[in-house]
């Protein structure tokens, strides 16, 4: 039984807690899980019988699937992602299981210095840039169009289809990003697409232009997502940067949809770097209109997941847990001793994660991920040569990295976890900027210092959990600390939140308590919180590396897991 008390002093209780996996071909058969399009083949594999010394242990097979889907109030099956919060909260994103079609939009101003890039040339360019095949993109010595990156990324699941504007709409107003902001810019530029397709042959369109009604793909009155793409130089001094927004519009209708999430950059993101198309700024915001967060800190106060990875500095393949928050890996749940084999998970989704006693088995809980990255597929490019000075990992090896995507549901007071029912969020409570990104509590929580005041360390939203590491030099006390080979778990390392420092360097709690071990009861007149914490909720489980191996090409990571109670 369970016991409960006002925090006076935290004494540092040791053990670890409940597991979840995307397992691989041993597994039962989900109709769900993930193929690669990209992939001749998935050749099943079996972890060989030497990585097995004891032959009761469970293996993948004997293990659930968690759900990335819901049943809504009429019995039908819903997806569970972060669009279903950004729904919930009147601000619909990219459904990442569906559909979608994207309208791209070319904006131009009426300024001699811009108008020899305004060509029909540059469209095409941007048309490469975001829908292109590989193999357009290999001709022009580019990496991947952003159609093609959601494509193998989801493992065919994300439908990112559309249409780039034949022509530039020219901003009429002051040629400020203040005035052409990205909402301006989408609502004007709807009205102007809208306007010329009703002229003969629709206009500077073109002839073979798809009506609006084509890019509301899910028929909610909304266009799927507006990408402004601009021809005035990038500077974040005067406003013109990458970022994704959404307009206050209500619905329209199929017939006559209107903007609501919009993607907005130069045309600069593209030039520089791979033959002039360069995706990855693209590629990073898009994840955003699908509802991924950012995985840096906006006030630069540390580094939580490390930089290596397309929701952090722009490169290689989104980690496990986005794949999970997007509907597009399922993760077994483990909750025994067992031996767990995992084959890439860029390439085949296959990943697990450690969760608290009362984990809800959705993506939006805490828990721990546990996946095999690789330098494949999609990270083979940027993990081998790097991106923007940040090197990726060029070693197979097991990443293990600490989540909090708990939600909250209150419109008003967004103080609150929401554990059962997730479908019913708005959005996350936690963010990776220290303090939150207002330094509110709308967007921030911690862990009481020793002496239970309302002062301590952060929580955050996506942690990397290093299998070498320096107390004083790690993600969580240098902001501008970098991941590496090292920070990741090879054969014969060991992860334990009973001894070596992990709890004590990457839990908020210092100790092997849970986030979720800390319950707010109310709020004080200052803002200050009042809360309990449940020194039984501890982490009751360990791992180790027992093999990393190449079966007929194929890379294999083999991982025991023991459970302490």
């Amino acid at each position: 039984m369970k016991t409960k008390k006002l925090i006076a002093g935290l004494v540092a209780i040791l053990s670890i807690v409940s597991m979840t996996a995307c397992g691989p071909t041993s597994q039962p058969t989900d109709p769900t899980s993930p193929s690669v399009p990209t992939t001749p083949s998935e050749p099943s594999v079996s972890a060989p019988t030497s990585s097995n010394p004891d032959e009761n242990l469970k293996t993948n097979k004997d293990f659930e699937y968690a759900r990335t889907t819901y049943i809504d109030d009429l019995g039908n099956e819903q997806p569970l992602t972060r669009n279903t919060l950004y729904t919930n909260s009147g601000d619909p994103h990219l459904d990442s299981t569906q559909p979608q079609r994207v309208l791209v939009i070319p904006v131009g101003f009426d300024n001699a210095a811009y108008s020899a890039i305004q060509t029909p040339e540059k469209i095409k360019q941007i048309e490469t840039t975001f829908f292109g095949t590989n193999e357009e993109l290999a001709e022009k010595g580019g990496w991947k169009s952003v159609a093609q990156y959601y494509t193998e990324s989801s493992y065919g699941k994300a439908k990112f289809e559309g249409k780039v504007a034949q022509s530039w709409m020219i901003w009429e107003g002051k040629e400020t990003a203040s005035d052409c902001s990205g909402v301006n810019a989408a609502n004007k530029g709807v009205a102007w697409y809208k306007a010329e397709y009703e002229k003969e042959n629709h206009g500077a369109l073109g002839a073979d232009a798809e009506p609006l009604s084509y890019f509301d793909a899910n028929n909610d009155g909304y266009i799927d997502l507006v990408w402004i793409v601009y021809s005035h130089p990038t500077t974040d001094v005067n406003g013109f940067w990458a970022y994704v927004t959404y307009t206050t519009n209500q619905p329209g209708t199929h017939a006559n949809p209107v903007a609501k999430t919009l993607g907005y950059a130069s045309i600069d993101w593209m030039e520089g770097k791979f033959g002039g198309y360069d995706s990855h700024t693209y590629i990073h915001e898009t994840g955003h209109t699908f509802g991924l967060d950012d995985y840096y800190c906006y006030k630069n106060a540390w580094s939580p997941f490390g930089k290596i990875d397309m929701m952090d500095s722009n490169l290689g393949d989104h980690n496990a847990y986005s794949k999970f928050s997007l509907g597009w890996v399922k993760p077994l749940v483990v909750d025994d001793s067992a031996l767990i084999t995992l084959r890439s998970t860029t390439l085949t989704g296959d990943c697990f994660v450690l969760g608290p006693s009362d984990y809800n088995r959705t993506a939006f809980d805490e828990y721990l991920m546990v996946e095999f990255v690789t330098p494949e597929g999609i990270n083979e490019q940027d993990y081998t040569y790097g991106y923007s000075g940040v090197n990726g990992y060029t070693n197979p090896a097991v990443r293990v990295s600490h989540v909090d995507a708990r939600v909250y549901n209150s419109t008003s007071k967004r103080d609150g976890y929401l554990s059962e029912n997730p479908e019913d969020g708005l959005d996350l409570r936690i963010g990776n900027t220290r303090g939150g990104r207002s330094n509110i509590k709308i967007d921030g929580d911690f862990w009481p210092d020793a002496q239970g005041s309302n002062t301590g360390k952060y929580m955050a939203h996506l942690t990397l959990i290093e299998s070498s590491f320096d107390s004083t030099d790690n993600v969580l006390t240098n902001s501008n600390y970098f991941g590496s080979n090292k920070s990741l778990f090879k054969a014969g390392d060991r992860l334990s939140f009973t001894s070596g420092g992990w709890a004590k360097n990457f839990m908020p709690s210092q100790t092997n308590l849970w986030n979720k071990a800390k319950t707010i009861t109310s709020w004080t007149s200052n803002g200050g919180q009042n809360f309990e914490i449940d020194e039984n909720m501890t982490i009751d489980y360990s791992l180790r590396i027992m093999n990393i191996e190449q079966v007929e090409g194929e890379w294999i990571a083999t991982i025991k897991v023991t459970k302490s109670n």
